[in-house]
C-alpha cells in the first residue's frame, strides 16, 4: 500500500513537472514572439512622458487630418525608453492631398511625406491602435503618462477627433516645451539667445527629438538657480566675444563723442557745453 501511495505520488510529481516545463516553453514562445513583433516586456516608466508629434494637411481641427504620427517615450529623467519609436503614415487619395493649403502641398511635398501618404496602406483606425498597443508597453496604466511635445496642444486637438482612445488613456495635464521657450524668453531674455534652435524639417519624428534636446538645454540651464543661470549666460557670452576677431570689433560710444575701441578702453572725456 505505502508502495502504492509513493508510485501515485512520484506519478502527481512528474504530472505538476511536466506541466511546468511546458508552461515555461509556452511562455518563452510567447515572449519570443512579442519581441520578434517588437513588443517585448518591459517594466512601467516611471514619471513617463509621451512625446507625440503629428503631420497634418492643415491646422484646422474640424476639417484637416492627420497624416503622420510619430510618439517616443521618455521617462522622468528625459531618457528615452527604447532606441525604436512608433511613426507611422495614414493612407489619404490625392484629392485630399490635393485640397491642402499652400504651405503644406510645399513642405510635404519637399519632405517627401505627400508621397508616403499616397503609398500608404494604413486607416486611420489601425494607426490608432497601433499607437495605442505602444503607449501601452511602457505606460499600460492610464491617466498616468503626460502628453508631451512642442505647441502640443494643437495635436491634442486632433487627436481628440481622430485617436480618441489615446487621449483617454494620457494624464490630462501637458508639457509644452515651447511654454517654457516662452516664458524663458520674457524671464532671461539673454538666456534665452543661447537656446538651440529647430532645424524646421517639418518631420513628425526629427519634431519630437529636437523638443526633447530641447527640454533637456532649458532643464540643464534655465531651471536652475539664478546664480547658476547667470554664471552660464556670463561664461557663454565672454566665450563668443572672445571669438570675434578683431577686425569685427566695433567701436562703441555715443554720437559727437570721442569712441573708445577694445584696444582703448578708457572712457572719453565728454566735453560740457558752455554755460551762457
Amino acid at each position: 500500500m505505502l508502495f502504492c501511495a509513493f508510485t501515485a505520488g512520484t506519478r502527481s510529481f512528474a504530472r505538476i513537472q511536466a506541466r511546468n516545463l511546458s508552461l515555461y516553453k509556452g511562455r518563452n514562445r510567447y515572449l519570443e514572439k512579442r519581441v520578434m513583433n517588437g513588443f517585448a516586456e518591459t517594466k512601467p516608466v516611471s514619471s513617463p512622458l509621451v512625446w507625440i508629434d503629428c503631420e497634418m494637411t492643415g491646422l484646422n481641427h474640424h476639417s484637416d487630418r492627420i497624416i503622420e504620427v510619430c510618439c517616443v517615450v521618455t521617462d522622468g529623467n528625459l531618457e528615452i525608453v527604447q532606441d525604436n519609436c512608433y511613426e507611422s503614415v495614414i493612407h489619404y487619395d490625392a484629392k485630399v492631398m490635393e485640397s491642402m493649403n499652400e504651405w503644406c502641398i510645399e513642405h510635404h511635398g519637399a519632405s517627401g511625406l505627400t508621397k508616403k501618404v499616397l503609398e500608404s496602406d494604413k486607416s486611420r483606425e489601425q494607426v490608432e491602435q497601433e499607437l495605442l498597443q505602444f503607449i501601452k508597453k511602457y505606460v499600460p496604466e492610464p491617466r498616468v503618462g503626460v502628453l508631451a511635445g512642442n505647441s502640443v496642444h494643437m495635436d491634442r486637438l486632433f487627436m481628440l477627433k481622430e485617436f480618441p482612445r489615446v487621449i483617454d488613456h494620457l494624464f490630462y495635464r501637458l508639457v509644452d516645451v515651447s511654454s517654457i521657450m516662452e516664458v524663458c524668453s520674457r524671464h532671461n531674455p539673454a538666456l534665452a539667445r543661447l537656446a538651440p534652435r529647430k532645424k524646421q524639417t517639418h518631420t513628425a519624428k526629427s519634431d519630437i527629438l529636437e523638443s526633447i534636446e530641447q527640454l533637456r538645454w532649458y532643464r540643464s540651464h534655465y531651471l536652475k538657480s539664478e546664480q547658476e543661470t547667470a554664471d552660464f549666460v556670463k561664461e557663454r557670452t565672454a566665450q563668443e566675444e572672445s571669438s570675434v576677431e578683431p577686425s569685427q570689433e566695433k567701436r562703441v560710444g555715443s554720437p559727437g563723442d570721442v569712441e573708445a575701441t577694445v584696444e582703448n578702453p578708457e572712457e572719453p572725456e565728454v566735453k560740457k557745453p558752455r554755460k551762457l
